[in-house]
């Protein structure tokens, strides 16, 4: 009875480390689905904030020198004035990758209210991520270029 306790422990043990290394919770690991979460997450916090500059960066080097009115564009991509525009909660739903694991996305749900307005939304958006020597980026042409016309 000790012995079967022991391993019903162990494997509990076992099952949550796995659990949370996925998550990135254990210290010094870090799963692609846990970088794209926190990614996700700091790009949609730079739109929260108006740092349209930074959430630029999340982009690739090439795409940013292609596009250097990227952070311009990231403003209006809301067709709402920034200063009308109050994201207040930033939700990852899910995160998917292709079968290569390089390329990923998360759909991703905001709580809006417009100021001056009584309207509140709860807009979706998927942003599109793809790895690149390393590191994760966000597609430019399936994020911003195709999504322009979205809008809230």
């Amino acid at each position: 009875m000790k012995k079967l306790l022991f391993a019903v422990l162990l494997l509990a043990v076992a099952a949550g480390t796995g659990y949370l290394m996925h998550e990135g919770v254990v210290p010094g690991w870090q799963s692609d689905r846990a970088l794209i979460k926190s990614k996700s997450l700091r790009f949609l916090e730079c739109l929260k904030f108006k740092a349209f500059e930074e959430a630029a960066a999340f982009h690739a080097p090439a795409d940013r020198q292609a596009r250097p009115d990227l952070p311009k564009l990231l403003e209006d991509f809301f067709k709402i004035p920034p200063e009308n525009l109050d994201i207040q909660d930033l939700n990852v739903d899910f995160i998917e990758f292709d079968s290569t694991g390089q390329r990923a996305k998360a759909k991703t749900t905001c709580g809006v209210r417009i100021l001056n307005t009584k309207e509140e939304k709860r807009p979706e958006a998927v942003l599109y991520w793809k790895k690149a020597d390393g590191t994760w980026y966000l597609d430019l042409r399936t994020t911003l270029e195709r999504g322009s016309s979205a809008g809230f």
